[in-house]
């Protein structure tokens, strides 16, 4: 579990009441309980490989105020475990970004990046690029060779207990994550201190936080949930509620037809749907009508009994 400090302003807003819910929060809390969907999922983060087991193996925990210590090693490689979308508004100093689109990715850059399995010597080597401006030979090490120290961090610290896990059963020896993730780290440690450079990409309405976890300055795009900022606004492929830089060229006409159908209906109704959600007022009143009538005699014939 993950605390993040509240003013006394910001927890009156979240307990505050709404007309929707009576223990709903306020519209500016981050987190709606009258939005709150429970999901029975196998795994906690999908990782597609059910023989990582965090419980039994998982790498070690740095605090953050060791964490600089750690990453500015020359001999330690720090990895990004987020996805591509997360990495590019925030990371830290020498972070390597494994250009993945979902956490499923991330075994098989493993793999490949660090040569754990039987390839082709032409072909290793053919991307030279790791992301983080270093040659990927750099990186790749096999199995006759010791493999490197490994630091990695992500969000909060839960992709990081399967991905540590997953690099100990390759058979790396030292592997550390980051305790309580990027957020502890910025709660915690002082700007003028930090290695954290940009902002870090969170799933709730804040989309962003800066150092002491203060609301950062991306928003997000309804067209592929991806966070923007104030540049990428400016760019013609910018469509509030439609599209932005990131989607544009991976949409089709119709797709963004549908957005703004939907945006319209949202700014003029508050709801996707209209007010009945395509339903008529009149069916809505009789089902209603029909509803109450029902626990009405119910309730009825409970009393008698």
């Amino acid at each position: 579990m993950i605390q993040s400090p509240l003013t006394p302003e910001d927890e009156a807003i979240h307990h505050g009441h709404t007309s929707q819910s009576p223990v709903g929060a306020g519209d500016d809390a981050p987190f709606r309980w009258d939005h709150v969907r429970v999901k029975l999922k196998k795994e906690i983060v999908t990782f597609g490989d059910p023989g990582v087991m965090p419980t039994k193996m998982v790498g070690k925990y740095v605090k953050p105020k060791d964490w600089n210590a750690l990453i500015s090693d020359p001999d330690t490689i720090v990895i990004d475990v987020r996805n591509m979308y997360e990495i590019r508004i925030g990371k830290f100093k020498r972070a390597v970004d494994p250009c993945t689109n979902s956490f499923r990715e991330f075994p098989t850059w493993v793999d490949d990046q660090f040569e754990l399995v039987e390839s082709d010597p032409q072909e290793s080597g053919a991307n030279n690029d790791n992301g983080a401006g270093q040659p990927a030979q750099g990186l790749n090490a096999s199995k006759s060779k010791q493999l490197p120290r490994v630091a990695m961090y992500c969000t909060g610290g839960i992709r990081c207990e399967k991905a540590s896990s997953f690099l100990l059963s390759k058979g790396f020896k030292e592997v550390y994550h980051l305790e309580g993730g990027i957020l502890k780290y910025l709660e915690e440690i002082p700007k003028a201190e930090s290695l954290w450079e940009g902002e870090c990409f969170v799933f709730d309405k804040r989309v962003s936080v800066e150092h002491g976890l203060a609301q950062g300055t991306h928003k997000l795009c309804y067209g592929c949930k991806q966070p923007v900022s104030d540049e990428d606004m400016e760019s013609p492929e910018w469509e509030y509620g439609v599209s932005c830089p990131y989607c544009f060229a991976t949409k089709s006409e119709e797709e963004k037809e549908r957005a703004r159908a939907r945006q319209r209906q949202f700014e003029t109704w508050g709801v996707i749907g209209g007010p009945d959600k395509g339903r008529s007022p009149n069916r809505l009143d009789s089902k209603d009508a029909g509803e109450a009538k029902q626990l009405s005699n119910s309730t009825s014939v409970e009393l008698c009994n």
